[in-house]
């Protein structure tokens, strides 16, 4: 479903009465994202390979190019959008690969075990594998090959709900919630049921009954 039309069922589902129009669609779309990542992270906690059906793919028209830190030689990729991060290495690069799909090449690392191959390992020598690191703004490899930093990589990633353009297809997870039975939509209208709502009382008509009646 395209993102435009997630955020216009939500419109639909609110009540009818108020001509405020006080959901305005950027508070609404931080709401709805802040859910889908709340349900992105219990699939996460159930399997993190079922992940992989709600990524979005970069580098696969244009490849994502392999750079080179000018000071330390570290070969690194800035990451094409902003993820949501979980508790495991891969975090919210879900999957690296080649250009021409292959073998997997790409293994998720964390910094402290870059840190100790790095350091007078023989990892590099007894596989071809390509260790990743992500961070907050890039993905470091480590035993990066020449082939596959000149033809640059695909990424697979899980990216929040407003880092999508109105007219792409965003998949929610179907799955609800183990122990309230709560839907996606369910979710939503809880979250914005903490909004406080609109204030339709005729106050000026009732002090006016006060005056007259004194």
């Amino acid at each position: 479903m395209q993102r435009q039309e997630i955020r216009s069922i939500v419109r639909n589902a609110l009540p009818k009465y108020d001509k405020t129009n006080r959901f305005h669609d950027e508070f609404l779309n931080r709401i709805i994202e802040k859910v889908i990542a709340q349900m992105y992270n219990d699939i996460w906690q159930v399997s993190p390979l079922n992940l992989q059906r709600y990524v979005k793919q970069y580098g696969y028209t244009t490849p994502l190019t392999v750079l080179t830190e000018p000071n330390t030689g570290i070969k690194y990729t800035t990451l094409p959008e902003s993820i949501i991060p979980f508790q495991d290495k891969a975090s919210g690069v879900r999957r690296i690969s080649t250009v021409a799909q292959g073998a997997v090449m790409f293994l998720p690392m964390d910094a402290r075990e870059i840190d100790l191959v790095s350091n007078g390992s023989f990892f590099d020598t007894v596989t071809a594998k390509i260790g990743y690191a992500v961070n907050q703004t890039r993905v470091e490899y480590y035993n990066m090959s020449a082939a596959v930093e000149a033809a640059g990589v695909r990424m697979d990633c899980i990216v929040p709900f407003s880092k999508y353009a109105e007219t792409d297809e965003v998949k929610i997870p179907e799955m609800a919630d183990t122990r309230t039975g709560e839907t996606f939509m369910d979710r939503v209208l809880k979250v914005l049921g903490v909004v406080q709502e609109v204030d339709i009382k005729d106050d000026n008509a009732s002090q006016g009954l006060n005056q007259k009646d004194n």
